[in-house]
């Protein structure tokens, strides 16, 4: 992969599963945390090893064990003003991004490889893949709808956003890719080697 496909891959990642938090030292000043979680070990060493490829530093990797009938959460750290500052600049938002959350600029006006990289780091942490469709829920609606415009390049139609009430409080959004859809996009996405950094 060259360096754009890596952000791309990166972004779409850090979209399903990082974020940008707003926290501070015990000194009280900012600190600049880009943090990134999932259950599998996999996926947070190849962000780890995607985040050292294009910001040229390392983080931290760490694993909490949590209740018995929970899998161990595995989490990528690092602190970096300069590194929060240029994704801010990319267009991701610090803090809560349940309802600011966009697809960035750069991936919308991208080469095809560039919006498949995305898409694909947004299905290996916040999809859900099995034989019959794709599957993303999420708290946003904005970024579902961007993903249903962007994934509409490659499948031939924009798919329509369900709308659900979780314990009659909270919104939360699907996108939905039928069986043929799933095949078109999945064949067109980086192989599963590329995607682990195997090749």
């Amino acid at each position: 992969m060259n360096k754009k496909d890596k952000l791309a891959l990166f972004l779409g990642m850090l979209s399903g599963d990082g974020c940008l938090s707003i926290a501070h030292n015990g000194e009280g000043y900012r600190d600049y945390p880009i943090d990134f979680c999932n259950t599998e070990k996999e996926k947070v060493i190849l962000f780890y090893n995607l985040f050292f490829d294009l910001f040229g530093v390392h983080g931290t990797i760490s694993s909490v064990k949590r209740a018995e009938n929970r899998k161990r959460l595995w989490s990528f750290r690092k602190h970096s003003v300069k590194v929060a500052g240029e994704l801010k600049k990319l267009g991701f938002p610090e803090g809560v991004k349940r309802d600011i959350l966009r697809i960035p600029n750069i991936i919308k006006k991208g080469s095809d490889k560039e919006k498949l990289a995305f898409i694909h780091g947004v299905i290996i942490t916040d999809g859900s893949v099995n034989d019959k469709r794709v599957l993303f829920h999420s708290g946003s609606k904005l970024f579902l709808e961007d993903m249903s415009e962007l994934i509409g390049e490659f499948v031939g139609c924009v798919k329509p956003i369900k709308e659900y009430t979780q314990r009659e409080i909270y919104k939360s959004y699907q996108l939905c890719l039928n069986k043929e859809e799933r095949d078109i996009l999945l064949s067109k996405c980086p192989r599963a080697t590329m995607v682990l950094g195997q090749s």
